[in-house]
């Protein structure tokens, strides 16, 4: 009897399908429909339910593996779920439809896909044409609804998901290619994210929240930002391999804020001709602030870091997918997908440890006021001066039996980056003490250990701090700037914590000469986006009761040659 697909068995008839699937890896594989949809005993023998290793198979072959799961709790039906939910998403962004009417399904999907590549998920997002797609979306659609908003744009479910990809899948190649009317017109487009905090947080939940409850509402609503009350997005539902799970949607702000800045700087910093060409110049002729040599140390060096590029740092040798691990814990807030032995939680600890440079923006006060007080953008976006920011930053841990610093309920703890008020501390080389007020308390917190650094945990639930797999309980941050930068842009101390639920850096920063009060102190306050870069909001310190009269962007990224 001649042979026949209805005689062949179940054995080969996936081999067929997984060696003809694997002449074509990108997009879905068209042969597995086309032979279900041959007869009803072809559709039985290649269904999920017959099946579960090829349908394992498949989705190896596409897609970078899965390192959320405990062992042995993924099915087929799982599986299948998954690499169907993906199929979809990657064939309606290549249609190219950015008024798709479930965008947001394929939004979510993609973007968890970034943060877990590994290299696979990547290849099928070139083949879906998602660098046109999303141009297309941010020229398109990102402004849909503003008309309705006195032209702000809609802090929505999509379009803070697709401003988080656009920077996700950003490189320097891609920002080369762009001419400068598309970078002007894509600042323009993010700068209301960018600027206006009053409007859009920069924080996944309340910033003055140091222990904020796990059960948050799906939208914030907060006066601490004045007459604009903003309320955004939080959290929606998912469905994640075949299971309905919370998903925390990131603030739109950071990564509008990395967009922004990786497009200024591809224009570098004018140098006036009268500045003194070195630093030794300046010295002998009494010139203090910078000089030229200085200037052009920050247009070649202090660049903002892409996600997938690589700098020659220990982040590095992690997987792609790991130094997204921080962002991808803020966002799959479900137990089921969390593992001690696996996941460093929300800081990998060493992250911010060494040099880091980069660029704040400094507003004009009377231009911020005007916007401030008026309900309507303005057009075109007022741009502000850039200037250098240098900091070397340090770590210090509580281990136990050590207690960390209270948290106290007292006004004003969010100001002093959520120290209790009145407290002291002496740093040495081992380690840095603190004593409360009329030696109400004392902590010790030291340098993280060996171990901590190379597997690591620091994370944290609602409530008091808790214990990390290594036996941390909390995160200091000082940091200083060093003597060649200070002489060139003015010498500050940092100060802060780390917010055990989201991983958000709160930091103080004060002159370090005491004479130099006009500097004044400041607040900076954001996360390591993809373990590259420290970008926030930064403003002067002012009662917390009152919302501050502005506030700007900074963002960091580390000094290579530093380790």
């Amino acid at each position: 009897m001649s042979a026949s697909l209805i005689t062949t068995p179940a054995e080969l008839l996936e081999q067929i399908v997984l060696i003809a699937a694997r002449q074509h890896l990108q997009g879905p594989p068209s042969v597995l429909r086309s032979l279900r949809l041959t007869c009803r005993m072809a559709n039985s023998a290649l269904s999920p339910e017959s099946n579960s290793y090829m349908y394992f198979m498949l989705f190896r072959d596409r897609f970078s593996p899965w390192r959320h799961f405990p062992g042995g709790q993924l099915t087929v039906d799982n599986i299948e779920h998954e690499l169907r939910k993906r199929f979809r998403a990657l064939q309606r962004i290549r249609r190219g439809d950015v008024a798709d009417p479930d965008i947001l399904e394929s939004l979510s999907t993609i973007y968890i896909m970034m943060l877990e590549d590994d290299g696979r998920n990547w290849d099928q997002l070139l083949w879906a044409r998602l660098p046109i797609f999303m141009t297309r979306f941010l020229r398109e659609r990102l402004m849909v609804g503003a008309e309705n908003n006195n032209g702000w744009p809609t802090e929505n479910e999509v379009n803070v998901l697709a401003v988080s990809i656009f920077w996700l899948m950003s490189c320097s190649e891609s920002i080369c290619d762009e001419t400068d009317e598309l970078r002007r017109e894509f600042v323009q487009l993010l700068s209301p994210y960018s600027f206006a905090g009053f409007r859009y947080p920069c924080f996944t939940g309340l910033e003055y929240d140091f222990c904020p409850l796990e059960n948050s509402p799906k939208t914030v609503v907060t006066s601490a930002y004045g007459v604009h009350s903003p309320i955004r997005p939080v959290s929606t539902t998912i469905c994640y391999f075949g299971r309905p799970v919370p998903f925390n949607l990131p603030p739109v702000a950071p990564y509008a804020i990395l967009v922004h800045f990786s497009r200024l700087e591809t224009h570098p910093l004018m140098i006036p001709p009268h500045l003194p060409e070195t630093r030794a110049e300046a010295v002998a002729k009494g010139i203090s602030g910078p000089t030229k040599e200085d200037i052009v140390y920050f247009n070649t060096r202090c660049k903002t870091h892409f996600p997938g590029t690589m700098y020659g740092n220990r982040f590095d040798t992690l997987l792609k997918s790991r130094r997204h691990d921080p962002d991808w814990t803020r966002s799959i807030r479900d137990p089921l997908y969390r593992s001690l032995s696996s996941l460093p939680g929300q800081y990998i600890p060493g992250t911010i440890s060494g040099r880091w440079q980069g660029s704040f923006i400094a507003p004009y006060y009377n231009v911020y006021k005007d916007m401030l007080s008026s309900p309507s953008a303005p057009s075109p976006f007022p741009t502000f001066g850039r200037f250098p920011l240098y900091v070397t930053f340090r770590e210090l841990y509580c281990y136990s039996p050590s207690i960390p610093l209270p948290l106290g309920g007292n006004e004003g703890v969010f100001e002093n980056a959520f120290l209790p008020i009145g407290c002291r501390w002496h740093e040495t080389e081992e380690g840095i003490e603190f004593t409360g007020k009329n030696a109400s308390f004392k902590a010790y917190y030291s340098p993280p250990r060996q171990e901590h650094l190379e597997i690591g945990f620091v994370g944290g639930t609602a409530g008091e701090p808790k214990p990390s797999a290594h036996g941390a309980f909390d995160v200091i941050i000082t940091g200083v700037t060093e003597g060649r930068y200070a002489a060139a842009w003015g010498g500050y101390r940092y100060m802060g914590r780390i917010r055990p639920s989201d991983g958000l850096i709160v930091l103080l920063r004060e002159p370090l000469d005491p004479q130099m009060v006009e500097l004044g102190r400041a607040l900076f306050r954001g996360y390591i986006i993809s373990s590259r870069n420290f970008v926030g909001r930064w403003r002067r310190v002012s009662s917390s009761v009152h919302p501050p009269e502005w506030e700007s962007i900074f963002s960091l990224c580390k000094d290579m040659s530093w380790e």
